[in-house]
């Protein structure tokens, strides 16, 4: 509110003072040259009035704002023709001509310490007026208070331009935090592309790439091997398709883990095809539930959930050495909840591994918790839980 209005674009405010200012010149111009009688005096005042009108204009236009100096302008050119007027004509109608200027002062200061500049000269002139006019009468008061509230209602207005300007000023800057926000939110996702990219390129190196030299390796010996013993030879070659199919395997599941069910179906799709996948390739038995309407959620937290679930469904098998999984979604207005329930082994000290520990990075991520439970030969329950915005929940 405190700051200058020169920052600011031209409003439908400036145009109504413009065309207020305009109306105020002509019908004050009209009646001072009408009761002027000589002739050089009237080309006198007519050239002052136009000097009121043109000079201020020069930097108070569309396209350029210096209200400070507008403000000097004004004054002395509007202050010396009213101390002009009311000396030449003495008549209390003359204080009707600092209506507009006074508008003019109050609406250009805004800002200390024109605040206080802009009262100070605008009383010096009303009263310097007021002695060289000699209306130190009855009528004073009242004129006092018509002028002063002239000059209020410029301050109002001028205030409300300034209010105006601080919002729009306000929303372009959130505007572009929200852009800048947008940015960040893109850079992150691709960072997290390629940190996964990264994981499942050194996954590859690590185990399959492994795996495979140790079959070319051992296909490499084995026409030695035929020679010296066919039993032994035999006994290699099983070990061979046992490590493809363990690389196979291996490869399958790592590309299951990058391509994830397509984020533009709903959820619960998406965990179907996941969780039916998972029974045909290790013939657990998965058990999905959903308790809720389900509801659109946006694509980070559908990716987590989907990370999640592959994640919850893969540690149950490999370390629960699990039977039997209760995979279960729950919808409430407020958060979202996955539950992965498994009769495995358990364990009395969970510690978690990269698997659960990446499992709760994603749910950080998205403002979520992870929660697990687990006893020896109870099996273990995972719950992840994401808060849904406003925006979520009322869809």
């Amino acid at each position: 509110m405190g700051m200058s209005l020169d920052q600011r674009k031209w409003n439908w405010l400036d145009t109504l003072l413009f065309f207020m200012r305009t109306l105020w010149i002509f019908y004050n111009a009209s009646w001072v040259l009408s009761a002027t009688m000589d002739t050089t005096n009237k080309w006198i005042l007519f050239a002052w009035f136009v000097l009121i009108y043109l000079a201020p204009l020069v930097i108070y236009r569309p396209g350029y704002m210096n209200l400070v100096v507008f403000f000097m302008i004004d004054t002395v050119l509007s202050g010396s023709m009213f101390l002009f007027m009311i000396n030449h004509y003495h008549i209390m109608g003359v204080y009707d001509f600092l209506y507009v200027p006074f508008i003019m002062t109050a609406y250009a200061c805004q800002r200390k310490p024109f605040i206080w500049i802009g009262m100070v000269a605008s009383f010096f002139i009303f009263l310097a007026g007021t002695w060289l006019g000699g209306q130190f009468n009855e009528q004073l008061p009242a004129v006092f208070i018509n002028t002063s509230l002239f000059y209020v209602i410029g301050f109002c207005l001028g205030r409300i331009t300034s209010a105006n300007h601080d919002m729009k000023r306000l929303a372009a800057s959130i505007q572009e935090k929200n852009k800048a926000l947008d940015q960040y939110s893109r850079k992150i996702e691709e960072l997290t592309i390629m940190e996964e990219r990264n994981r499942v390129s050194q996954d590859l190196h690590d185990t399959v790439g492994h795996i495979f030299t140790s079959v070319i390796t051992s296909l490499d010996a084995l026409p030695f091997l035929m020679n010296a013993s066919m039993e032994e030879a035999e006994n290699t070659i099983k070990e061979v398709c046992d490590l493809a199919r363990k690389g196979l395997d291996d490869v399958r599941q790592t590309i299951h883990q990058i391509t994830p069910s397509e984020p533009q179906q709903p959820l619960s799709h998406s965990f179907h095809q996941i969780i039916d996948e998972f029974i045909k390739h290790t013939g657990t038995n998965v058990v999905f539930q959903m308790e809720g309407t389900e509801r659109e959620l946006e694509k980070g937290m559908k990716n987590t959930l989907i990370r999640c679930l592959q994640e919850g469904l893969t540690n149950a098998k490999r370390h629960g050495q699990a039977t039997q999984i209760v995979v279960k979604t729950c919808y409430d207005k407020e958060f979202f909840m996955l539950q992965i329930k498994d009769n495995g082994v358990g364990t009395d000290s969970v510690q978690p591994g990269f698997g659960l520990q990446t499992m709760k990075d994603r749910l950080i991520s998205v403002n979520g918790s992870l929660t697990i439970r687990s006893k020896v030969n109870e099996g273990m329950e995972i719950h992840c839980l994401i808060p849904l915005g406003k925006e979520v929940a009322n869809k």
